[in-house]
């Protein structure tokens, strides 16, 4: 009893000193103090709960304080009442357990003792996980700052999954979570199902601080996330510690990544380096020549690239455009490249089953050309860390996996102007087939064009699939004359509704299309990696995420007309492009408004490229919503 209060009084004094030594308050944290200067909402009972002991932090009010260390650890001396008390508690527990419960005050998720400080302090210092409470919930009086924002998310998930253990240090944690268990945050999960999460968040917690996890700026429960991203969570629970730990360390980058802030996480590479940037003469020979000596590869040791397509090519016409651009390097690099593709991988099973049928060829670099297989890609860019993976996406913060995509908006600025010169009633169409990162930004690079040319402009904006009768006749009811649809079509004769077009009696008459050059976006990706640049791309001292943007100046974006288009409109849209290439002309740039107001005002310079790729409003000349996650519209091959 005696010896075991002189420890604890240590391990006190201990965590009083380092706070003082970190300039941290001493003591514990009182309640009172706390809230004194803050708007507070209504008091609930919530019943006898038990509650994890790591989060019980201070006391309700000031009269115990300085009696305990801030790690409530007891200061007091042994010859005093307090420590007669103390240690009789720490003998009832170690005998028989202490049955009645403590009394706290639940504030932004953290508890605050009212009765049982003492009772606290003994199950700290036996390390016991929880403790009994009868909780009473203190809400904050606004909900506007990150923390209440943060706070409010988490009664929702508690409302219907009770479990204060799990804790996130970002917004939209608990609605994610409840997606990868088949859940949401309006029902009632089954009891099972909250007893399951509840064992399986202790396992990986466990696993998570074995690894070292404390040192990470994220929370076991952030962890979870990320590891169950790469992971499937079906069978945690029968996986053995060793191998989660060992899981864990493979994903250690991936997990830094996660405790960055959003603007820390991605190195967002808008233009290539000079060398690849360099181009060598047309000629197999001359490719050759070029390269000599400055690369490992040759005709002998090739390098050996793997393009898996979600779809197949004969039938979607994106995954059509990437295997010209495969087919591209084959001719392009004489024999220093070869590659080999593989269709149809829209399935986990078949997926996988390909990586490792590439890797086994010897593939040193693997392409996964949809935004789709971006969940299988990590997975596997895990498992294989000596293969370099990239996957078609962008604004994805994954340092296994780099990503790659185009600036469309550029294209669609452009078309947005052409389309106002050639509308006859102020009304655009806009048919986005599926919301993903960056189509914000297109869509409202289109309507600040069309803007230009037309100040009373409107952009009618759709999203989802083709409706029943076709894109024209929705169009037509909708009394637009000019639209814009899906982007990819291997010609402009074709009958569907494929880029800008104009609707005359029902029928589609091409305008323009954007155009993907995908060959001259992989040959800049593969300089990279024939020069050598590939690894200045990326600082070990500065774990980030990879993501390359290239755009109209680097070729790998551009558009199309039809023929027959009036030489006056071709003349005032190149000027806008070679504008755009040499950059002088930003869509973003200057002064921007949104249907909630003005974004940026007159005389601001473009908006940085994070804030383009991560855009999550509308210009005000559209008329439209985005797309609110569950009612994101299902997605075809294109």
């Amino acid at each position: 009893m005696e010896e075991a209060y002189r420890q604890a009084r240590k391990r006190g004094e201990q965590g009083r000193r380092r706070a003082i030594s970190q300039s941290e308050h001493p003591y514990l944290t009182d309640l009172d103090s706390l809230v004194a200067q803050l708007p507070l909402g209504q008091r609930e009972s919530v019943g006898l709960r038990d509650i994890p002991l790591e989060m019980v932090v201070g006391t309700v009010t000031k009269g115990r304080q300085s009696a305990f260390s801030c790690n409530f650890m007891p200061l007091l001396p042994f010859n005093t009442e307090f420590a007669r008390k103390w240690s009789n508690l720490y003998d009832i527990q170690v005998t028989e357990g202490y049955r009645d419960p403590i009394i706290v005050t639940e504030f932004m998720h953290r508890f605050y003792v009212q009765e049982g400080n003492k009772r606290v302090s003994v199950l700290k210092f036996l390390d016991a996980p929880t403790v009994t409470a009868k909780v009473t919930r203190l809400y904050p009086g606004k909900w506007n700052s990150f923390e209440s924002r943060l706070y409010g998310e988490f009664c929702a998930f508690w409302y219907v999954c009770p479990l204060y253990e799990i804790e996130f240090s970002r917004e939209g944690g608990y609605e994610t979570l409840a997606k990868m268990f088949d859940q949401d945050l309006v029902e009632k999960w089954p009891q099972k199902k909250v007893v399951y999460l509840r064992h399986t968040f202790l396992l990986f917690k466990r696993a998570y601080l074995r690894a070292g996890g404390d040192h990470l700026d994220i929370t076991p429960a952030d962890a979870m996330l990320v590891y169950l991203n790469v992971y499937n969570q079906d069978r945690l629970l029968d996986t053995p510690t060793d191998i989660v730990v060992n899981r864990l360390c493979k994903i250690w980058r991936e997990l830094v990544i996660a405790g960055k802030r959003d603007e820390e996480k991605v190195n967002l590479v808008e233009a290539p380096s000079v060398d690849e940037d360099i181009a060598p003469a047309k000629s197999t020979s001359s490719v050759l020549n070029f390269f000599m000596g400055k690369t490992v590869y040759s005709a002998a040791n090739p390098l050996r690239i793997v393009f898996i397509h979600e779809f197949p090519s004969a039938t979607s016409s994106w995954d059509s455009l990437h295997d010209q651009g495969r087919q591209y390097l084959d001719g392009h690099f004489g024999g220093i490249v070869r590659t080999e593709a593989f269709e149809d991988c829209h399935d986990p099973d078949v997926f996988y089953a390909t990586v490792e049928t590439a890797v086994k060829h010897g593939a040193n670099v693997i392409f996964s050309t949809s935004h789709r297989l971006m969940e299988y890609t990590l997975r596997a860019a895990v498992e294989y860390p000596q293969v370099r993976f990239l996957n078609c996406s962008i604004g994805l913060p994954h340092q296994s996996v780099r990503s790659y995509f185009g600036k469309m908006y550029e294209a669609k600025f452009l078309l947005g102007a052409l389309a106002a010169s050639m509308a006859d009633n102020h009304r655009i169409g806009y048919h986005a087939s599926v919301f993903a990162s960056g189509a914000l930004s297109e869509i409202n690079a289109f309507a600040i064009g069309a803007s230009l040319l037309d100040p009373r402009a409107q952009v009618i904006l759709t999203w989802g699939d083709v409706p029943a009768g076709g894109i024209a006749e929705a169009m037509c009811r909708e009394g637009v004359s000019v639209m814009t649809g899906v982007d990819m079509s291997k010609s402009l004769e074709d009958s569907t509704a494929y880029g800008l077009h104009r609707l005359v009696d029902g029928k589609v008459v091409g305008i323009a299309m954007p155009v993907w050059n995908w060959g001259r976006y992989y040959e800049l990706i593969v300089r990279s990696l024939l020069h050598g640049t590939w690894d200045e791309t990326s600082d070990d001292n500065q774990v980030r995420a990879v993501n390359y943007w290239y755009g109209m100046s680097s070729g790998v974006i551009d558009i199309r007309y039809a023929p027959g288009l009036p030489y006056q409109t071709r003349k005032l849209v190149q000027l806008l492009r070679n504008g755009i290439v040499e950059g002088s002309i930003n869509p973003f740039g200057g002064e921007l408004h949104s249907q909630d107001g003005v974004v940026q005002i007159e005389g601001f310079p473009p908006l940085p490229s994070t804030q383009i790729v991560e855009m999550d409003w509308l210009a005000d000349n559209v008329v439209g919503t985005i797309p609110q996650p569950n009612d994101e519209p299902k997605v075809r091959a294109q």
